[in-house]
């Protein structure tokens, strides 16, 4: 399946203690149970206990994470509507 990135995603889980990831843009939110990631192909909820971030790369797109690793899952990122912009509309 073709990407408009022009790049595949990689998702590599190590023994569910390891989770690596590419094509990564944003953190939008971390916990130590749940991360949600913004990528280039949508958004991505990684599920767990003990989530620790090891490494972070804007530049390279790419994340690491350390702890149980439960469940990946993707989903379509909404862009949150701007309460001033919804007043003026």
């Amino acid at each position: 399946m073709e990407n408009e990135t022009g790049k595949d995603q990689v998702l590599t889980v190590i023994n569910r203690e390891i989770f690596k990831g590419g094509l990564v843009e944003d953190i939008l939110s971390f916990t130590d149970e749940e991360i949600v990631l913004k990528t280039k192909l949508g958004g991505l909820r990684v599920c767990g206990k003990g989530l620790k971030l090891s490494d972070f790369s804007v530049e390279n797109g790419t994340i690491e994470l350390m702890g149980k690793v439960n469940s990946a899952v993707f989903s379509e990122i909404k862009e949150k509507r701007s309460f001033f912009k919804g007043l003026f509309r």
